[in-house]
């Protein structure tokens, strides 16, 4: 037994070492392998945040903040026919929140009932109503950039004091620079997060892509440029739009028995201030965030022959003296492993984003469902 044994014993050392050099490479491509599949989440995570609060900035948050405002806010009509609100009301008119959303001022679902709950639908099909029709493309049209928050004929219909307009006016204009104020922090939050294409001098680093694979692999941090670089090659280019003026028209009282009450309003439209960077077509009082329909589709579609939908993430690693160099049969991994690129070895990474929603998305139809999906 002990002339085979010198045979044996070796091999059995050979094979116990081989066990031992796969186990340190099945480790370290495990270990870059868990570490692409966190960075592409939390990076294309930002994406769906950014879309997610956009959309309720959109439709929502308009929505909910004119329904408490001005959905239980009587306008008498001035004639004897009957309005939309209740005969308990005692009076014949409509809601002030009725007559704005009919101006086009805010959107709203005009199925439902404002206070109809949007959670268990499948799609927010909020859009701006009657003559704001033209907001509600993919790529709004601000209708030469005027908002008759309250017509003439408004003014004809309703009693409705120039006072109040004004009143309504200010509140208007109030809710939305919030509303853009609340939508120019929330991209230069992503911008600075991200440093995505559609950015104001992007730099393309994706910052918490680099630090999340760098945390996780202790590897050099410019070293995750490489896999960085996917988000790179597509377009995210949000948009906000914006309109320039807005005109009202109330009624004034007078000393004419004849005629106790004149139409007024001003002299010429009330110019925007600047709300928001980036406006389209310019600055002004902001009203909806949009990105092309095409921009959406890059992270739900397959890429490269890639079977999966989104951005296909490849990120090289070295197999450097640190971590594996050549092994105990002098075999070094990082000249023999090789990407299809024909670099050294890499791991690889699919993420994009998804919404259940049917036909709901950042706009029309603003839908806060859009969920992060990795893939192999």
């Amino acid at each position: 037994m002990a002339i085979p044994s010198l045979f044996v014993i070796p091999s059995l050392f050979l094979f116990v070492y081989l066990i031992f050099e796969t186990a340190k490479l099945s480790r370290e491509k495990i270990r870059h392998q868990f570490a692409v599949d966190a960075a592409a989440f939390i990076e294309m995570t930002n994406y769906s945040d950014f879309l997610n609060r956009s959309a309720y900035v959109n439709g929502a948050f308009p929505q909910r903040i004119f329904e408490e405002g001005f959905y239980g806010t009587p306008i008498e009509l001035k004639s004897n026919t009957s309005g939309t609100l209740p005969n308990s009301m005692g009076m014949a008119g409509d809601r002030l929140y009725e007559i704005l959303y009919k101006n086009g001022a805010f959107p709203a679902d005009p199925e439902k009932a404002a206070q109809a709950a949007l959670d268990e639908e499948s799609t927010w099909f909020l859009k701006f109503g009657g003559t704001g029709e033209g907001k509600n493309q993919v790529n709004p049209n601000m209708q030469s950039g005027r908002l008759e928050l309250l017509t003439m004929q408004d003014a004809l219909d309703y009693w409705i004091s120039w006072d109040e307009a004004q009143d309504i006016y200010k509140l208007y204009v109030q809710i939305y620079q919030l509303l853009g104020s609340v939508e120019d922090a929330q991209f230069s939050v992503f911008c600075r997060l991200t440093g995505a294409s559609g950015c104001p001098n992007s730099d393309g680093k994706h910052n918490f892509f680099r630090k999340s694979y760098w945390l996780n692999t202790n590897d050099n941090i410019e070293d995750a440029f490489d896999g960085a670089q996917a988000f790179n090659r597509y377009s995210f280019d949000p948009k906000p739009h914006c309109i320039q003026e807005i005109m009202i028209h109330g009624n004034k009282p007078t000393n004419n028995a004849f005629q106790p009450y004149q139409i007024w309003a001003p002299n010429e439209p009330v110019q925007m201030p600047k709300t928001i960077d980036r406006c389209e077509p310019t600055d002004g009082l902001f009203q909806v965030e949009s990105i092309p329909l095409t921009d959406l589709m890059t992270m739900k579609t397959p890429h490269d022959d890639s079977p999966w939908p989104g951005y296909p993430v490849t990120q090289h690693w070295d197999t450097n003296e640190a971590t594996l160099g050549s092994n105990y049969f002098n075999v070094n991994f990082h000249n023999v492993l090789r990407c299809q690129d024909g670099g050294g070895p890499c791991v690889h990474a699919t993420v994009g984003i998804s919404n259940p929603s049917p036909s709901g998305g950042l706009w029309p139809n603003p839908t806060p469902k859009f969920q992060t999906r990795l893939y192999p």
